[in-house]
């Protein structure tokens, strides 16, 4: 007992110390937890020491995987599946197809295995490593990037890929003996009862989530998820299926409830724990004597899946009517191994009889951890490569000769979605001619359809631009969620047309002052314009006019949002104009309630301007307005009184206009008598 709770301990110490180290280092955090599972595990250090089988190191590895894909579950949610359309579907579908069948090629070629196990190979290697390349989305803030929604896309379709086959696995591999429709039987019955008990858990997940979160409150709810995490796994070992299967398929059961994201939210700190789990265990599974020993073909295997899978992977997005820079970046995201393909080839070693030796299961840990290694190293590069190779065709393009433009003073619109619609539908009902480049295919249909003159392709290359009219345009928008590629078209746009007035939409406030340097007039970041919104409305409800609002929101604009970004050089400027505005006059109504001072009294009675500094300038009465009122003019309940003042002014008015409040322990209603 006490040499497992040091291995935890050691374990999780050195995920502390390793997860701190990279985040100095800025370097991905998975690759420091391979590297250190690797040199504290059985073949390094030794200070977690397992025995000969490597029961207990395979145990972590199977237990944070389980955890790690009940997370990824979770999160699953069937919207991006639906937004994806069949695009999404072809890419994954040809990847993964390529990919298996190629790999199966070579292993069988190179390696003494059946093609059966060849195939099961293949399919291992097919999936891409999701944690790896989400991680550094979500640490650019990119995962809605148009790069980023097809790689998480594809992804997704991936999993979903492997589960299938997960569950077929031990179905389709029977002995040569076995009818076809036997197998075929198996296959049907197989999956008519997982769907049965998917209805089933989904009708009754909700009604125990809510009696759990309604009796139990949030202190309950992240051991309920954990729970129902080691529930899917046990269901799914006594299957005879992976535990990593039973927990991402709990996780997608959960996640179709109403409170999905308050147990995401309750899950998500364990999220980092999971990972470091499952892949410091997996590196600690390394053999490296058997590195050592296969250590040519090993390195070949790596270096050609790297190099395959990207080639594969972005030729299938490039081939399914993305541009090629998206290629690129998708390829290079999606070149790794799958947690899921140890999933698989772990599955495809526990079966009986074994489809793959363990002798080949500890070289595919090996392979899989090689491919996350080096793959970790090139997810951040495929920005810049994908720039790099645009700015080489946007060279080339320049070369080609130009041709007379169909379109004179008119708006170029980059970008066909939310933002770009509105815009361009404005533009039409004003009669500014406009134009839209937009390079994806479903977007360019709905312009199409919307009578919008339309340019499909990429605003990144030069020659759709110039396509688009940029040597004659009178502004160019920019309305996509791409930072790399606004940043791009801003820069060429500015430099063939430093005139142009250009305006660039950004998410993101830490664009602001790069866009403008490469040429943007106006930068609209949407986080600070949601937060004027907010303010605008809340001044509104203190009945702060018009235009003091609008004087607000043109000082923040001009000074580049510096008072939101807490910029004080800026502020001390801006506050006092600040002060100034909001101590000007304003304008207030006051309704005279029974037992107000002021009924019954004649203007000059109350001396309301003496007392409080407030100027009367006029009283409805009966719906109909009375203005200037005289000095005799007596005050009567129901008058509603137009008051001007400062708002220190109208507070104090205010409380001099209101009915006196009943002393304690008197009723308001109570009888002087």
């Amino acid at each position: 007992m006490t040499q497992e709770l040091t291995g935890i301990v050691v374990l999780f110490g050195a995920a502390l110390v390793v997860a701190w180290l990279m985040r100095v280092l800025r370097a991905p955090t998975i690759l420091g937890f391979l590297l250190a599972g690797m040199l504290i595990g059985p073949h390094g250090l030794g200070w977690i020491r397992a025995g000969d089988d490597l029961e207990q190191v395979r145990f972590f590895a199977e237990l944070g995987l389980a955890l790690l894909l009940f997370a990824v579950g979770l999160e699953l949610s069937p919207a991006p599946l639906v937004r994806s359309g069949p695009r999404m579907v072809g890419a994954m579908l040809i990847q993964m197809g390529l990919t298996a069948i190629a790999v199966a090629a070579l292993v069988h070629t190179f390696l003494p295995l059946t093609w059966w196990s060849s195939a099961v190979v293949g399919c291992a290697v097919a999936p891409s490593c999701s944690a790896i390349v989400l991680k550094h989305l979500s640490d650019q803030r990119e995962t809605d990037s148009p790069a980023g929604s097809v790689i998480v896309g594809v992804q997704l379709l991936q999993d979903i890929a492997v589960i299938l086959l997960l569950v077929l696995l031990p179905l389709v591999a029977q002995p040569g003996d076995t009818p076809p429709a036997w197998v075929a039987a198996k296959i049907v019955l197989a999956l008519g009862g997982l769907a049965v008990v998917t209805l089933v858990a989904r009708a009754l997940m909700p009604w125990i989530v809510t009696i759990v979160f309604r009796h139990g409150g949030r202190d309950v709810l992240s051991l309920f998820a954990i729970v129902m995490a080691s529930l899917g796994a046990w269901l799914a070992g006594l299957a005879g299926w992976s535990w990593g299967l039973g927990s991402f398929l709990a996780g997608v059961l959960l996640a179709q409830t109403s409170l999905r994201h308050q147990l995401h939210a309750e899950i998500s700190p364990f999220r980092d724990a999971f990972n470091a789990l499952f892949f410091m265990a997996i590196g600690m599974l390394v053999n490296f004597e058997l590195v050592t020993a296969q250590f040519l073909p090993l390195s070949l295997a790596i270096l050609l899946t790297l190099v395959g899978k990207a080639v594969l992977a972005g030729s299938a997005v490039v081939a399914m009517g993305w541009p090629t820079r998206i290629g690129i970046i998708a390829g290079l995201g999606m070149a790794t191994i799958s947690e899921f393909g140890y999933v698989f080839a772990a599955a495809a070693a526990d079966h009986d009889p074994p489809l793959i030796s363990r002798e080949f299961l500890s070289f595919f840990v090996a392979w899989t951890v090689g491919t996350m290694l080096l793959g970790s190293l090139l997810v951040p590069i495929a920005s810049p490569l994908a720039n790099w190779w645009g700015r080489r065709r946007r060279g080339a393009a320049l070369a080609t000769p130009e041709h007379a433009p169909r379109w004179n003073n008119h708006v170029i619109v980059v970008g066909y979605g939310v933002n770009g619609k509105n815009l361009a539908m404005v533009l039409k009902a004003t009669r500014i001619p406009r134009v839209v480049v937009e390079m994806g295919r479903y977007l360019a249909d709905a312009a199409q359809r919307d009578g919008v003159e339309i340019v499909v392709g990429d605003a990144t290359r030069m020659a759709i631009l110039e396509e688009a009219g940029l040597s004659t345009a009178r502004a160019l928008v920019t309305c996509i969620d791409d930072h790399h590629a606004t940043r791009s078209i801003v820069a060429q746009a500015h430099a063939a047309r430093p005139e142009l007035y250009i305006l660039a939409r950004t998410r993101h406030v830490s664009e602001l002052e790069i866009l403008r340097r490469l040429g943007a007039r106006e930068v609209i970041p949407e986080e600070f314009e949601t937060s004027i919104e907010i303010f605008a409305h809340v001044l509104k409800e203190f009945a702060v006019p018009d235009n003091v609002i609008d004087q607000q929101i043109s000082m923040i604009r001009a000074g580049q949002y510096g008072m939101l970004r807490g910029r004080t050089s800026i502020d001390r400027s801006i506050r006092s104009e600040w002060i100034q505005l909001l101590e000007a006059a304003l304008t207030q109504t006051f309704l005279v309630m029974e037992g107000s001072p002021a009924a019954g009294k004649t203007v000059q009675e109350m001396n309301l301007r003496a007392v409080t500094g407030v100027t009367i300038v006029a009283v409805t009465r009966g719906g109909k307005p009375i203005p200037n009122p005289p000095l005799e003019f007596r005050v009567q309940v129901n008058d509603v009184l137009v008051l001007v003042g400062t708002h220190r002014e109208l507070d104090a008015a205010r409380v001099y206009l209101s009915p006196p409040e009943p002393p304690p322990g008197v009723s308001a209603e109570a009888d002087p008598a």
